[in-house]
Order: structure tokens, then C-alpha cells, then sequence
């Protein structure tokens, strides 16, 4: 493996060609991606299986919006009370084995650990809440509870940002400007799931890169069969697309999580924070909540100075409907599943 001066994986301009191109369309074929990138298909296949290897890929996530089916989103953050290594991992354990756990990270800040879940409305939040809090209230201190309204997810633009200079980039940064997932999150009441869909959606969540063939042999379908079942998924907007799952931290970047707390309502500034927001290439997540925190963002930088920038910035343009902000570096993922097992379970899907 080769390393640069920091002791991270070496990643030059044509790897970062592949990830970009990857990242919101991770089951690009390999001759569509090889001709996207400008590479020889041999070039490209070693490149993707060397970053497998040195982890910086991890694979690839199916991008799902349950809304549409009768889910509901919500996200806890925790403050610890003075727990050890095992209690803290014991807590973590329990979390990610529960199976209506979307996403799971390990943050520091004020804050200790931040879980997104998905339920079929609130009362089985409450009594998901409840469980957690009974069962681990002794090493809690105190917990935040948000409910999406909707989520961005956005490419990581930043890729090539840094290499704006060179002009070889200039084709496959204009074909792919500030690309994004958007959850609109509204339910959909005429979407309906057979036995068929629910397998493709449990079997992509796990593995986005499997192909359709591998797909249909599982379920004793044809290729064509699985093809147009994703496509249904993706034209009712259930499935959203594919992203490709990367260590930022491999890749030389730390994470934070930002979040705004915005009491000063003004709808069309905060529609413009939204907007702006939206424009900053390190921004890759973007969720707007009901409860104290009204915005969240993952913000992804090289350092804590450039996360600071960005952050100062946002704060000094928008200080009139700005209250209050937390911050938090995010150390860890644990787990992440945009249509848990547990949404399989509801009267719904």
C-alpha cells in the first residue's frame, strides 16, 4: 500500500476521477465509468480493487426513502454520564443490533453518540425510546429528539474541488455539478411492496453492488425482472439511487457535525440558509428537523481550521436567524441502513 506523508492511502487525480464519478451512481457499469473517467476498463477495474483493499471504498449504499411506504424518521442524540470503555461499546452494541436503526456514529463535542431511527409513527418512537432509556437510563445524562422533514444528500463535490486548477477536470466536473439525493419524505399511499420488492430492497441495502443477474439467480427471477422492479422503485420514488460508500477519513478528511438552532423564524431566510447551504461543496448531508436544532449537516474538511471557516462564514451571513449552534466531530460509523429490517415489521410496508 502506498501512503502519503500524513501515513493515509497515496489517492491521485485518476482515483479521484472514479470516486467522484461513483459517488451518486455507485452501479455505473464498468464501461459507462472507464469511458466517464477517461481510463482504460483494466485501469479502472485495479484502481477500484486496490481502494477496496486499502478501505477507503466500502462498498456501496442503496438510497431509500421509506417515507413513502409509511415511515417515519428520527434522530436521538445522547450525552453519557461518566460510563467506561465497555459500558460505552455495550450501549453501541445494543443500538446497532436494533433493527429499526437507519444510521449510527460514535461524535464528540457536548455529545456522545447520535442514532437516526425509523418507525412507523410516533408512538413506536416513543416505545423504541423508552427501551433504550430503561434499559441504559443509568448511563444516560441527557438526550435531544428531532423529527426529519427532509434530507439532502449531497455529492461530494469536494473530490475534485481541490484539484480545480487543472483542466482536465473541467468535462466530468461540469457533467456532475452539485448532484444530490432529495428525500422529499411525503407519504405515498398507493405505493405498494409484494414479497419480490421487499427482497430486492433487504438485499441492496446490504450490498448495492450486486448485479441484477446475481439478484435474479437469488430469487429465481430474470436479470430483466430485477432491472424493471428497481426502476418501479426508483420511478415511485422509494429508491432514490446509489451511493458509494467511502472512508472520508481514509480519504484524508475528518467529519463534524453542525447543527443551527433557528427561533427567530423567517421562512424566506431561512429558505435562503437552506439554499446557501446547499452550495458549500463540503456539506454532504443536509436535514432540517422539528425540535430544538432545526438544521443538521456533515461537513467534511481536510482540517478543524477549514471546518471553522465554513462555519464562521455561515454563522456571519446569517446571524439575524442564527440562535444557538452545536457542533460535533463525528469519530465513527456503526451502522447504516436506509430501510432497516424493522421498517419490514409495520402494517404499512
Amino acid at each position: 500500500m502506498v501512503k502519503s506523508k500524513n501515513n493515509l492511502p497515496k489517492i491521485d487525480l485518476k482515483d479521484k476521477k472514479i470516486l467522484f464519478a461513483l459517488d451518486m451512481n455507485a452501479r455505473m457499469p464498468i464501461t459507462e465509468l472507464a469511458k466517464t473517467v477517461g481510463l482504460s476498463r483494466q485501469v479502472v477495474e485495479y484502481r477500484i480493487k486496490r481502494m477496496q483493499k486499502e478501505g477507503i471504498i466500502w462498498g456501496a449504499i442503496a438510497v431509500f426513502d421509506s417515507v413513502v411506504v409509511g415511515q417515519k424518521w428520527y434522530r436521538v442524540v445522547f450525552r453519557l454520564l461518566q460510563v467506561n470503555e465497555q459500558e460505552k461499546k455495550d450501549f453501541l452494541d445494543f443500538l446497532a443490533n436494533n433493527n429499526h436503526v437507519l444510521w449510527l456514529g460514535e461524535i464528540g463535542g457536548n455529545w456522545d453518540i447520535i442514532v437516526n431511527v425509523v418507525c412507523e409513527d410516533t408512538f413506536a418512537f416513543n416505545s423504541l425510546l423508552e427501551t433504550i432509556v430503561q434499559q441504559f437510563g443509568n448511563y444516560i445524562m441527557d438526550y435531544e429528539t428531532l423529527i426529519y422533514i427532509d434530507v439532502h444528500d449531497q455529492s461530494r463535490s469536494f473530490i475534485l474541488h481541490e484539484d480545480k486548477k487543472n483542466k482536465n477536470n473541467n468535462n466530468i466536473k461540469n457533467k456532475h455539478i452539485r448532484q444530490e439525493f432529495y428525500h422529499t419524505m411525503k407519504f405515498n399511499p398507493s405505493v405498494k411492496l409484494d414479497d419480490l420488492d421487499k427482497n430486492i430492497i433487504r438485499a441492496l441495502s446490504k450490498n448495492a453492488f450486486a448485479s441484477n443477474l446475481e439478484l435474479g439467480q437469488k430469487y429465481s427471477v430474470s436479470a430483466n425482472t430485477i432491472r424493471n422492479r428497481i426502476n418501479q422503485l426508483l420511478e415511485n420514488g422509494i429508491l432514490l439511487g446509489f451511493r458509494l460508500f467511502i472512508s472520508a477519513r481514509l480519504f484524508g478528511y475528518q467529519i463534524h457535525m453542525l447543527f443551527l438552532e433557528i427561533t427567530k423564524l423567517n421562512l424566506q431566510r431561512e429558505k435562503e440558509l437552506y439554499v446557501y447551504l446547499q452550495t458549500i461543496p463540503n456539506v454532504t448531508f443536509l436535514v432540517k428537523h422539528i425540535g430544538k436544532w432545526r438544521i443538521g449537516m456533515e461537513i467534511e474538511t481536510k482540517t478543524v481550521e477549514e471546518f471553522q471557516r465554513i462555519f464562521v462564514a455561515i454563522r456571519a451571513r446569517f446571524s439575524d436567524i442564527i440562535s444557538d449552534y452545536q457542533s460535533s466531530p463525528i469519530f465513527k460509523d456503526y451502522a447504516i441502513n436506509y430501510f432497516p429490517e424493522g421498517c419490514f415489521q409495520s402494517n404499512s410496508v
